[in-house]
């Protein structure tokens, strides 16, 4: 496989169905169009046009992994399938290089009446493995399946976890250059999924390009360079997989926001610096200019109903003074300025997020220990938490969120929200770099056993 060429390479791809409300009519549209036409009428059509897909172009270089991701019949499923051949397109191309296994539905491929034996090498002769090599792999295959004395039994008598593990197993083990993974691994138990993640792990290192389709935005932060974000059929954005996640969530968020209002324009004419935020600056010593530049800046990545709003947000060090780099485990305050326009019951929430936009830690009113804020029209408040960040060395941001909670711990209004309100550098630890996104300092205890006592 020539490592210039594209492993996937998709077209103006686009997939049609053909919709009849009774089944008659689909008798109807095999018969009187034609009956139509030679009587020289117009041919009628008995169906309406469904698009799964429309119009979709991308490339995938060998060793990316993909995340698509997108609502409940977005598309997702419908483009894993065309590009491992199992629909055909109405319009547009998909071609792939290199050998292709995919764990697209449960069961598929598999006998029911055969063996898990019997079906690792039916399996395996699909993706074009010989028996020799099915016999080198096989006690890996099995290892990893990890199903015992099940793997002698007809498939048919397997939970839907059984069938995820054989299934994902064979693939994995078959080595592909393209390995195709739609959501099946949300069957199996957690210490099945970590097995997975780790494998798939391994088989990025070794060079091979894995689509993946997840609702576990965060499997899909970790495991994909980049993301495909699908909306009705169509190619909603496309790009870094941090990037293209945040923006299905900040969509799926603005849904889920039954109130929603139109978002505050914070580029207003008066630059966000009207009488009241005016009055909050000056009474407490935040400069004028410091609000219109945080609204301006952020104003591309805020959303909410603007009942209530975040006017400023600073990270600082115990002094009070503006910091951008952060050293280990150093002390410091999240200062949040809000600004309430309706009455309302809110909680004031911040996060802080890595280079990935995985959340590290973070917190909110009620977690740290302090009530609901009660305000009222024209209400202001600074809302200061102080922690220490013993954290990995590199770029990270803070997330800040005022929410309105409708059913404690489930469900909010979203008055405001804004991603990256801070972007700073973590310093490296002094001393013995830290590798984990977060240290917690564990106490440690060695000793040393042998056969004539245990010594301290």
């Amino acid at each position: 496989m020539s490592s210039s060429k594209p492993v996937v390479s998709v077209v103006d791809l686009s997939k049609c169905y053909h919709i009849y409300e009774k089944p008659g009519d689909r008798l109807k549209q095999s018969i009187y169009p034609r009956l139509q036409r030679v009587l020289g009428r117009s041919p009628r059509t008995y169906f309406h046009e469904f698009w799964a897909l429309r119009n979709i172009s991308f490339e995938i270089e060998k060793g990316e992994t993909i995340g698509v991701i997108g609502r409940n019949g977005s598309g997702k499923s419908t483009l894993l399938q065309l590009i491992c051949g199992t629909l055909t397109p109405t319009s547009g191309t998909v071609e792939t290089n290199g050998r292709l296994a995919a764990l697209l539905e449960l069961g598929s491929g598999f006998n029911p009446e055969f063996s898990g034996v019997e079906n690792v090498y039916l399996n395996g002769a699909l993706l074009g493995l010989s028996k020799d090599e099915l016999d080198a792999r096989f006690d890996d295959i099995a290892a990893f399946a990890d199903i015992g004395e099940f793997i002698k039994q007809p498939v048919k008598m397997y939970s839907s976890g059984m069938f995820v593990r054989l299934a994902f197993a064979i693939n994995i083990m078959s080595q592909p250059d393209i390995m195709v993974v739609d959501e099946a691994l949300a069957v199996g138990d957690m210490n099945f999924q970590a097995k997975c993640m780790t494998a798939l792990k391994r088989r990025q290192e070794n060079g091979t390009t894995v689509l993946f389709v997840s609702h576990d935005i965060g499997s899909i932060k970790n495991l994909c360079s980049r993301g495909i974000y699908l909306e009705h059929g169509e190619l909603k954005s496309i790009g870094p997989a941090a990037k293209v996640s945040e923006h299905y969530i900040r969509v799926m968020r603005e849904e889920m926001n039954n109130e929603q209002k139109a978002v505050v324009d914070m580029r207003a004419q008066d630059d966000g610096t009207s009488s009241a935020k005016k009055s909050i600056t000056t009474e407490h010593g935040v400069e004028p200019a410091a609000v219109a530049q945080f609204a301006r800046r952020v104003s591309l990545f805020r959303y909410g109903s603007g009942e209530a709003q975040i006017v400023l947000v600073e990270l600082l060090n115990m002094d009070d003074e503006p910091i951008s780099l952060v050293e280990f485990n150093q002390e410091v305050k999240v200062r949040i300025y809000v600004e309430v326009f309706q009455k309302k019951t809110l909680t004031v929430i911040f996060n802080v997020r890595d280079d990935k936009k995985n959340q590290i830690t973070g917190s909110n009113l009620l977690l740290a220990g302090h009530s609901l804020l009660t305000a009222e029209p024209g209400d202001f408040f600074r809302v200061e938490y102080a922690l220490r960040l013993p954290l990995m060395d590199g770029l990270h941001s803070i997330q800040v969120a005022l929410n309105e909670p409708i059913v404690l711990d489930q469900a909010a209004n979203f008055l405001d929200f804004v991603d990256d309100a801070v972007v700073f550098t973590m310093a490296r630890r002094a001393e013995y770099r830290v590798f984990s996104k977060v240290y917690l300092f564990p106490t440690v205890e060695v000793r040393e056993l042998s056969k004539q006592g245990v010594h301290s």
